[in-house]
């Protein structure tokens, strides 16, 4: 008996006479040195220490700032990172291949981004990313059709999600902070008065808000100004179904809802509104219909009318990362400040004023407030709808989110444009 046991465990060594498993593990040790090698030259700011296994810990960068610690836990993650590292990384940490052991995971990502923007500036990765632009897949055309369903994969996820970590208003946007300790909702209203303020209703008005997602901007215009009609549009249907529910007696005759894409609705609406306001939605209309999108808004202005338009804004043009491209807004494009504005004049309206540009503290902290108050209501959620798997999509959305603002100077903006005479 105790020969043939031994006669199996040799017939299970390889023919270099290791014992069983452990090529298996040599060959996952290479991958892990291998991999550590490629991306040094990736990593050459801050301080992160990788680990895999029994291996000795890895550090990239040049040691500066607050360290962090990832732990990768499958091979496959190593093998993928190279082909497409965006991707890898995004379904890495959603499907477990990595953790983060130590340090916030939105200072990683910015600590990722900053080298990325570093990395981006070599010519030749600058001459990649323009041919990868112009072989962008077909739905980023962001046609009627493609733009209903690229708003109801994010937004139609249920609004126990997003009153899980929205405010009461259900305001899904920049707020504008007073002070770094004021309350999400207070900083939520403040960017309501704000805008309205800019808007500049006169009593009388008809008001059109695309984008209206919940509808809170449409019943503050309702509320604090004199306008006649107040119409949103929306193209999810989870928020046209809430916003018509939240509509008060008082203001009922005068506020209106619909699930209409913004180009349909200026085919049958020409010259019909004084003003035109737009929150946080111009980032899903897509770089190739930034011209259609002004010139719809200009076609259903008066003469003399006006818009604004609210929007996050890059410093420099880019590409949309291919994960949030893929997993939360498909068809997307952060615009620069220079691409709102030549739109706007090519489709033959004028800039009114010099742009109003909110500093990158609001946005991060607006999505630092989010993310704790996601997590903080994550167990109440019906986890079969929002899986673990959700979870860490919607924390690694959240503080990618939060360091593209806090680490690579991603702003928001409030474009006015007026229909000259």
């Amino acid at each position: 008996m105790a020969k043939g046991t031994a006669r199996r465990k040799d017939e299970l060594r390889d023919a270099s006479g290791a014992p069983p498993g452990s090529q298996d593990r040599w060959l996952d040790s290479l991958t892990f040195r291998i991999a550590m090698l490629a991306a040094r030259p990736s990593i050459r700011r801050g301080r992160v220490e990788i680990a895999f296994r029994d291996d000795p810990p890895v550090v990239l960068g040049d040691g500066t700032g607050v360290p962090c610690r990832v732990q990768v836990n499958s091979t496959r993650f190593f093998r993928r990172l190279f082909p497409s590292p965006d991707l890898a990384i995004g379904e890495g940490y959603v499907g477990g291949e990595w953790d983060l052991l130590e340090g916030d995971l939105a200072h990683f990502i910015g600590v990722l981004l900053r080298n990325d923007e570093d990395l981006r500036q070599r010519r030749a990765v600058k001459a990649l990313s323009t041919l990868f632009e112009c072989l962008a897949d077909p739905h980023k055309a962001n046609d009627p059709r493609h733009s209903r369903s690229n708003a109801a994969y994010h937004y139609d996820k249920g609004n126990d999600l997003y009153g899980a970590f929205l405010d009461e208003g259900m305001n899904y946007s920049c707020a504008f902070f007073e002070r770094p300790d004021q309350t999400l909702r207070d900083a939520q209203i403040n960017k309501l008065r704000t805008t309205v303020r800019r808007l500049g209703v006169a009593a009388g008005m008809s008001v059109l808000d695309i984008g209206c997602g919940w509808g809170e901007l449409t019943r503050t215009v309702a509320r604090q100004t004199e306008a006649e009609r107040v119409v949103g549009i929306t193209l999810a249907e989870e928020q046209f179904k809430l916003a018509r529910a939240r509509v008060d007696t008082e203001h009922g005759n005068r506020l209106s809802y619909l699930l209409e894409d913004y180009r349909l609705h200026a085919a049958h609406s020409p010259e019909a509104y004084d003003r035109i306001v737009s929150v946080g939605m111009f980032e899903h209309v897509g770089k190739h219909q930034f011209v259609a999108y002004f010139n719809a808004i200009k076609a259903m202005l008066k003469t003399g009318g006006s818009a604004l338009v609210h929007s996050i804004i890059r410093p420099h043009k880019g590409t949309t990362s291919p994960w949030v491209d893929k997993y939360v807004f498909p068809g997307g494009y952060i615009p620069t400040l220079g691409e709102i504005a030549a739109s706007a004049k090519q489709a033959g309206l004028r800039l009114s004023a010099e742009p109003f540009v909110h500093e990158s503290f609001h946005y991060a902290n607006t999505l630092r407030h989010w993310r704790r108050r996601f997590n903080a209501a994550y167990p109440a959620l019906d986890h079969s709808r929002y899986d673990i798997r959700f979870k860490r999509l919607w924390n690694l959305y959240l503080a990618g989110s939060e360091s593209a603002f806090d680490k690579t100077g991603f702003q928001v903006a409030q474009v006015r444009v007026e229909k000259p005479a």
